[in-house]
């Protein structure tokens, strides 16, 4: 490209004293010069500054699929017109295997860039993953406000030692994180992200990245860029009521179960232990929302402890809970808490007679009536008796430490809220 015009303007104006701020970019350089997947990537821009009080302001950096976006303005808060010279380095961290562009975005302003064109592209060498073999879906995990699933199928040979996935947000902070617990990635695999402190949970669906990463966090493997959707696209999704026994003697004889909402019984079934089989289930498909699972003998006790839970896919399942004979107490549970949209099942902020508000390290909860409230009992995502007391007033204040999504039983209503954040 030609420089001359542009450095005898800048000349003019250094001699009339009305110089332009420029970032005179002259060259491009990788480093480390060949980088690979494992390395820190950095680009230095080396040029000159059209005078001593300019200066560079990187606005942004992006990276869609192969090409890296950079938005830089150079400014001035006016100084001698001499050129200074200057290096502007760009982190890119850690990248997959592949031929990368340079682009400057329309954004950029004050940047005459006179890099070579083969300048403009750099290519990270690596292990050459077979990313395109793999089938990845990502969603909220069934039973869990803090949890992220990813399914993952292949039918290549590589292992994909010891990998982990993150999944980023629209914005490019780290939503949720896989501790590494697996050799390799087997040809059907469900991996569970935790969501990270802090972290917003998105509501709809976002474009995000999910990169799997290998050998405990040290290569980037493979990175998908797309717009997610945490929650089921179809009105219900399959879940499993079960029963197995866990241990001592073997109980035998048939078992009754219900599964109820805000609105009643949603669903019933039996369950049948025998001398052979010790573990029996059903199929169901429920909507996202709050429930509660009983199960009764059909028969007296014949011993062993049969206990009860409902399970989805990737052995995820709520806590089990056991089988009473005598004042049983229902295992209380919540699928796929984000996802709740129904007015009519259960409200984020309140239901025909209850009202709730979050505040910082716990939840009041009223009646619009002007009723006692009466018993009142906390449930956690994964079913758990988080507090339960008797209010005799129309009001009370109940204290919540972790933060997270509850299902709050008064009397026969259920209200589902976040509580115990700041």
């Amino acid at each position: 490209m030609n420089r001359t015009l542009p450095l005898l303007a800048f000349l003019f104006a250094a001699l009339t004293g009305r110089a332009q701020t420029y970032f005179y970019l002259d060259q491009i350089m990788v480093q480390p010069a060949n980088p690979t997947t494992a390395d820190e990537v950095t680009l230095d821009l080396v040029g000159n500054l059209s005078d001593t009080g300019a200066e560079v302001q990187v606005l942004g950096v992006g990276i869609a699929g192969t090409q890296v976006d950079i938005t830089l303005v150079a400014t001035s808060a006016g100084g001698l017109a001499v050129l200074v010279p200057h290096t502007e380095p760009i982190g890119l961290s850690q990248l997959p295997a592949g031929t990368y562009t340079i682009n400057f975005t329309d954004a950029t302003t004050g940047l005459l860039d006179n890099a070579p064109a083969a300048q403009h592209t750099f290519t990270v060498s690596g292990p050459e993953y077979p990313c395109e073999e793999l089938t990845v879906e990502v969603q909220w995990a069934y039973f869990s406000d803090t949890a992220v699933v990813v399914h993952v199928q292949h039918n290549t040979v590589e292992q994909f030692d010891y990998p982990n996935f993150i999944l980023f947000d629209a914005q490019g902070d780290t939503l949720a994180k896989e501790t590494v617990t697996y050799f390799g990635i087997a040809q059907d695999s469900w991996h569970t992200l935790r969501l990270m402190d802090g972290a917003t949970p998105p509501v709809g669906s976002f474009n995000g990245r999910l990169e799997l990463w290998t050998g405990f966090t040290s290569t980037l493997a493979c990175a998908w860029e797309e717009l997610f959707s945490l929650c089921p696209s179809t009105g219900c999704v399959t879940v499993y009521p079960s029963l197995a026994n866990f241990g001592g003697a073997i109980p035998i004889g048939v078992f009754t179960y219900t599964i109820s909402d805000e609105g009643g019984v949603v669903a019933s079934g039996q369950f049948e232990l025998t001398n052979d089989v010790q573990m029996d289930l059903d199929t169901l498909c429920l909507p996202p929302g709050a429930y509660r699972m009983a199960v009764s003998p059909q028969s007296p006790p014949t011993g062993g402890a049969p206990m009860f839970y409902v399970a989805g896919p990737g052995l995820t399942a709520t806590e089990t809970w056991p089988v009473v004979w005598s004042l049983p107490e229902d295992l209380n549970f919540l699928l796929l808490p984000y996802c709740v949209e129904s007015p009519e099942g259960i409200s984020d902020v309140e239901s025909r007679v209850l009202h709730t508000a979050t505040v910082p390290g716990g939840l009041w909860v009223r009646t619009l009536d002007g009723r006692p409230l009466g018993a009142l009992r906390l449930v956690d995502a994964q079913g758990r008796l988080v507090l339960a007391t008797t209010a005799t007033t129309d009001h009370h204040y109940l204290p919540v430490t972790t933060p997270g999504v509850y299902v709050l039983h008064a009397g026969e209503h259920l209200v589902k809220v976040a509580a115990g954040m700041e």
